[in-house]
């Protein structure tokens, strides 16, 4: 089994970047601030438990404004005019990471908390990783409390 590539979205200059990885060693080359830190920070801060957690300077710049926009409508909101906690506004504008797995049949014990239903066969498996809110509702209820947009709550 090896980790075939990985998929990496919304994560600071990264909006959709796939990394596909070789069978020995993966070497980030390029020029200067074309993304080869964020793409392994973006590894670490998905699968590293220990170290930093995301931070506001990990959103996609591309992004703010919408999540600006979710929040202005959360300001905005009253009682008779309440808004909508609906998650599907947030999944497009938070850091993904896909990790495509390459296993095979004989590996199926390695992978089998990962997989939907035991008719699996070998092949290709990904496993998605995203960041959201913890609880949706308390977000918004900080947020209305103190009228103070603040991101570490995630």
């Amino acid at each position: 089994m090896r980790i075939s590539h990985i998929e990496i979205a919304n994560f600071r200059k990264l909006y959709s970047v796939r990394i596909d990885l070789a069978d020995e060693t993966t070497l980030f080359v390029g020029a200067n601030n074309s993304g080869k830190t964020s793409a392994i920070q973006a590894i670490r801060r998905f699968l590293v438990k220990k170290g930093k957690g995301f931070r506001t300077q990990d959103f996609t710049l591309a992004h703010w404004s919408a999540i600006d926009d979710i929040g202005k409508a959360w300001a905005a909101a009253t009682d008779d005019k309440p808004t909508e906690l609906d998650p599907k506004l947030w999944a497009p504008l938070l850091p993904m990471l896909d990790i495509w797995l390459q296993a095979e049949n004989n590996e199926i014990h390695h992978v089998s908390a990962l997989l939907p239903s035991l008719d699996w066969a070998g092949g290709l498996l990904g496993v998605r990783l995203c960041l959201r809110p913890k609880d949706l509702e308390a977000l918004y209820r900080e947020l209305s409390y103190s009228q103070i947009w603040c991101m570490s709550i995630f």
